[in-house]
């Protein structure tokens, strides 16, 4: 082998190295099916009763972020995927629930009911198998003046530390 060709190898080698180290650092910071797990938390909305008013979504998808100097013991992580959706229905409690459930069930979601504390009443919860160490849970409930007032949301955790940022 020649002097050129084996400086040839010796550049071609660590070119190799350094994109195998950037592939490296790059998906410390990414989520496996990230995007899709988001689709899966914001698909709640097409589950919203088809008779409702007054809808106000926010969303956001989960992200990397770095700690907060400012605050003591802060730390780098995840956010959360965050889907709400609140909005008016006139319907009985049970049909606004059953309708929820139906669409939800339609696209693999499982009803869980939870009690929060022994006085409280039982309230709608779901979960979604998104092949992650957590499942998206989903929850709704009327809210606010009268029970016409409803909050539905959903929500996912990705695996890795809790990202405490700057408020």
């Amino acid at each position: 082998m020649t002097k050129t060709m084996k400086q040839i190898c010796a550049i071609a080698l660590i070119v190799v190295v350094c994109f195998a180290a950037w592939i490296v650092v790059r998906s410390a910071h990414s989520i496996a099916n990230g995007s899709h797990i988001f689709s899966e938390v914001a698909a709640i909305r097409s589950a919203v009763p088809s008779n409702a008013s007054d809808l106000r979504m926010q969303s956001s998808a989960a992200s990397w972020i770095s700690g907060c100097a400012e605050i003591p013991g802060s730390r780098s992580g995840w956010t959360t995927d965050q889907v709400s959706v609140m909005f008016i229905d006139t319907s009985p409690r049970t049909t606004v629930i059953d309708k929820i459930d139906d669409a939800l069930k339609r696209n693999g979601w499982q009803r869980h009911d939870s009690k929060p504390n022994p006085s409280a009443g039982r309230l709608p919860h779901w979960t979604l198998n998104v092949m992650s160490a957590h499942v998206v849970q989903a929850w709704a409930f009327p809210v606010g003046p009268g029970t016409h007032h409803w909050y539905f949301s959903a929500s996912w955790d990705p695996p890795g530390p809790r990202g405490q940022g700057c408020p």
